[in-house]
């Protein structure tokens, strides 16, 4: 009878299985290109403004991202008022992942974190990031990833203020151990 196949084992998977491919109907796959979030994407890209740089494309492989990443725990720092991880974290895979990333598509991602200030922070990025990939080089067939010269200038300012403030400390000790001596004698 009809009762005794439904709970025969047989019946059961049989039921399963209608289940499961009529509601397969329903559901179809996407390939990513046809995502609703690319066109979201586009469509935003479409509305905004963007420096003219942004045209530039930059190669990744040849910049050091790792000088990157205090300043951009820096600049995340100051636009949200608390040091984020998680979005700093986010900054960079969005630069990782990709060999020659789109900074209006990053723009679009990060806008929603840092709101108002996401074109000066995208702008001032892309511009380092430009600035790297030019100072890329290859010595003795080995290739040296680049990396912005307003970063290096900037720690070359740091390391100069140290260096006089050692130089500073230095001279103090000296003259102290000089009238030290003077007093002994």
């Amino acid at each position: 009878t009809t009762r005794e196949r439904e709970r025969s084992p047989l019946g059961l998977l049989l039921a399963v299985f209608f289940c499961f491919f009529s509601t397969m109907a329903e559901f179809r796959g996407v390939s990513a290109s046809s995502d609703g979030r690319n066109k979201a994407d586009k469509k935003l890209m479409a509305k905004m403004k963007f420096p003219p740089n942004f045209s530039e494309k930059c190669d990744m492989k040849k910049v050091a991202l790792e000088v990157f990443r205090p300043w951009v725990a820096k600049k995340v720092t100051g636009y949200v008022g608390m040091e984020d991880d998680i979005l700093i974290n986010m900054v960079m895979a969005e630069l990782e992942n990709e060999d020659q990333p789109d900074p209006r598509i990053v723009q679009i991602h990060l806008t929603g974190f840092l709101e108002r200030n996401t074109g000066a922070f995208m702008a001032e990025l892309w511009k380092l990031l430009l600035s790297a990939q030019s100072n890329y080089k290859v010595v003795g067939g080995k290739p040296v990833k680049g990396m912005p010269t307003e970063l290096l200038k900037e720690k070359e300012e740091e390391i100069k203020k140290i260096n006089e403030g050692l130089q500073e400390r230095a001279k103090k000790i000296a003259e102290e151990q000089e009238r030290e001596l003077r007093r002994v004698e």
